[in-house]
């Protein structure tokens, strides 16, 4: 992937506030839709509750995938979306460390209306490291990466 198909993606993440996260439970997957910001490296910051079915997933199996896309602004009949897809891997960040304090500010800075939750002592934040990752803009050639 090159600094232009970076900064592409990178510009998709920045304008979208959800994304459509999946974990793998014992027996069926976990999905939801749900608030992120995202790192320079196109880490993905997502926040939840210890408790749910999603975290609990990635404490048992860490790979994940989620999807973003534009359609609300693209044009769809004329295939005009981008589209993200990523499969990651994904661990808890350490409550009151310096990430956890990077990633909150990160991650209210683009979501500031997520910040009752951090009064929570249950709350986690989790990042996703990429591992693969496919772009679709529009009829352009998509990019596919290995990270």
């Amino acid at each position: 992937m090159n600094q232009e198909e970076k900064q592409r993606i990178s510009e998709l993440m920045a304008e979208e506030n959800l994304l459509c996260f999946t974990t793998m439970g014992e027996q069926w997957p976990t999905a939801t839709i749900q608030a992120f910001a995202h790192t320079p490296e196109l880490h993905v910051a997502l926040i939840m509750q210890e408790s749910s079915d999603r975290f609990q997933n990635i404490m048992r199996r860490p790979n994940v995938s989620y999807l973003i896309d534009n359609r609300e602004h693209g044009d769809p009949a004329k295939f005009q979306v981008r589209r993200l897809a990523v499969r990651g891997i994904a661990q808890e960040v350490p409550r009151g460390s310096q990430e956890w304090e990077q990633l909150k500010a990160l991650f209210l800075g683009k979501n500031p209306f997520e910040a009752p939750f951090f009064g929570r002592d249950t709350l986690r934040i989790v990042r996703v490291v990429p591992k693969q990752l496919k772009y679709v803009d529009g009829l352009s050639k998509p990019v596919v990466a290995e990270l």
